[in-house]
């Protein structure tokens, strides 16, 4: 369940793992940096796990185990730097170590009135890593979801489904996600870290026509 715009402790725990794909791994990156309650889950987890591997090399496993890394816990997770929250131009680390240049250097798509893109990856399963640019005030076509999506919130702020949505914070959408519509917040430029697992439907003649084009 989603909190204050932030993931589910699970999202943590499968980044710690290496569980998730290279987009989604990147946006959970992401997110995890604008929010220390957050880089202290990863580091808990991070610690368990190299603890649960450290175990596994003897050749037997007693019963105090866990017991014995609950009570060594404290001690690694103090060994662990401290995850800067932003970068220099503003943007999570983890994504500023990606990017080639600030965001005014990469070459933006044009999608629609107010709309800018950038494809940074695509997978397998027609899975992409999008960043997303937004004019103040701007309505996004109204849309379903067809599969998960993710949208991180780096600039700016939206509104949608009566929620507010500003820098650091992420919602998630899915197949159960109908009728989506965020609007732009006035007299602010938004810019967003999105990855999508299939195109999503959206609603109307015109936005079937221009599907296609936009690429969403």
């Amino acid at each position: 369940m989603m909190q204050n715009g932030m993931i589910p402790e699970e999202w943590v725990v499968s980044y710690a793992a290496g569980s998730l794909s290279e987009a989604h791994a990147l946006v959970v990156a992401s997110h995890i940096d604008y929010h220390p309650e957050l880089q202290e889950k990863l580091a808990d987890a991070e610690a368990i796990g190299g603890l649960l591997l450290e175990n596994t090399e003897t050749s037997s496993v007693s019963d105090d185990m866990f017991n014995d890394i609950l009570g060594r816990l404290d001690e690694e997770i103090a060994s662990f730097p401290q995850m800067k929250s932003k970068s220099e131009n503003h943007l999570p680390k983890s994504l500023s170590d990606c990017l080639d240049g600030d965001l005014d250097d990469l070459k933006w798509k044009k999608m629609g009135p107010g709309l800018s893109q950038v494809r940074l990856w695509t997978g397998p399963n027609d899975e992409r890593l999008w960043l997303l640019r937004a004019k103040g005030g701007t309505k996004v076509p109204m849309h379903d979801h067809r599969s998960l999506e993710m949208t991180l919130v780096l600039q700016g702020g939206y509104s949608a489904d009566g929620e507010q949505y500003k820098p650091g914070m992420i919602e998630v959408a899915d197949e159960h996600t109908h009728n989506h519509q965020p609007i732009i917040n006035e007299g602010e430029e938004c810019i967003c870290l999105v990855v999508t697992e299939a195109p999503i439907k959206i609603h109307g003649i015109v936005g079937k026509i221009l599907q296609p084009f936009i690429g969403l």
